[in-house]
């Protein structure tokens, strides 16, 4: 073969390639833009002895999933109250969706939007103060049927105002909570 032919035939070649691999639209997950994390309280404010409810709320993007809470470590997903101002219980976490993933198996999974609700109760510490902050980690796995990212964790916080004596406390976001009065 005359080195004109070799080199012809390598650039063939590599048009080839590029022009397969341009056909094939290679998608890269969004491992950080697919599911966004909210903190929300079944109330507008507290008083120290208050038991109310808070929730992680996850809005989780078309195609992507969360693991439930019965799949393994560090998989699954849980949460977990780390302000010391607030005791709290068990999570209660939604109903999951079970999946077979590419015979990989099947799987306890979360997708689109879900909230995972904590009771919790306010301390008498609290007293004195005029907010009380709560502070939930996220610990997660995403994941697409095909892919996942590397487990991870976020943490959320809000600060809840402490009511004066004789102020009204109002419930919030009744579409997630059930009425914790």
């Amino acid at each position: 073969m005359t080195e004109r032919k070799a080199v012809f035939l390598l650039v063939a070649l590599v048009c080839g390639v590029v022009s397969m691999a341009m056909a094939q639209r290679i998608d890269v997950p969004d491992w950080e833009g697919s599911v966004r994390f909210e903190l929300l309280a079944s109330q507008n404010a507290v008083r120290p002895g208050d038991d109310l409810e808070v929730a992680v709320v996850a809005e989780i993007a078309p195609g992507y999933h969360l693991y439930g809470p019965e799949e393994r470590k560090p998989s699954r997903t849980e949460v977990m109250v780390t302000e010391d101002l607030v005791g709290s219980q068990a999570p209660l976490f939604p109903p999951v969706v079970t999946r077979d993933l590419s015979g990989l198996g099947e799987f306890d999974l979360y997708e689109d939007r879900i909230a995972i609700r904590i009771p919790i109760s306010v301390r008498e510490v609290a007293t004195g103060r005029a907010e009380v902050p709560v502070e939930v980690r996220v610990n997660y796995q995403v994941c697409t049927d095909h892919a996942c990212s590397a487990p991870t964790h976020r943490v959320l916080s809000l600060r809840l105002p402490v009511a004066t004596e004789g102020a009204r406390i109002e419930s919030r976001h009744e579409d997630i909570f059930v009425s914790t009065k």
